[in-house]
């Protein structure tokens, strides 16, 4: 399934809600610092090197438990990118993210959404959510 990159242009909001009570501090240094090496040691591959510069090109990315946020780290450029959510079909504003450098692209996203990212152009990283 090829995600719907009509919908995939539009600036509306996500379907993000806060997780009450989840603590994503270091539980010793409360520094956040563990849990963000958490996250990115699941970070996954992304290439949006198609047509429609999307990723995954068919299907859809899940977020899991590692991380209460959306990130990308592209390796090959900057980029815009934004967040296009399946239960809402509607994506968020795009943001700039540097190249070598870990950007949240979304926050507080539920665990088990699924979602894909849409670019301004091709781009491949690292995706952690």
């Amino acid at each position: 399934m090829v995600a719907p990159v009509g919908t995939a242009h539009a600036s509306a909001p996500n379907d993000a809600t806060p997780i009450k009570g989840q603590n994503t501090s270091n539980p010793t240094s409360g520094d956040g610092n563990f849990a963000i090496q958490s996250c990115y040691s699941n970070a996954k591959s992304y290439d949006a090197y198609n047509d429609a510069f999307v990723w995954p090109f068919n299907g859809y990315a899940r977020t899991t438990t590692a991380c209460n946020d959306i990130n990308i780290k592209p390796t090959d450029r900057g980029i815009y990118v934004s967040v296009c959510f399946r239960r809402t079909g509607t994506c968020n504003g795009y943001k700039w993210a540097a190249r070598n450098t870990w950007t949240v692209i979304a926050t507080n996203v539920l665990n088990g959404t699924d979602y894909w990212l849409d670019f301004t152009g091709v781009s491949k990283g690292l995706v952690a959510s």
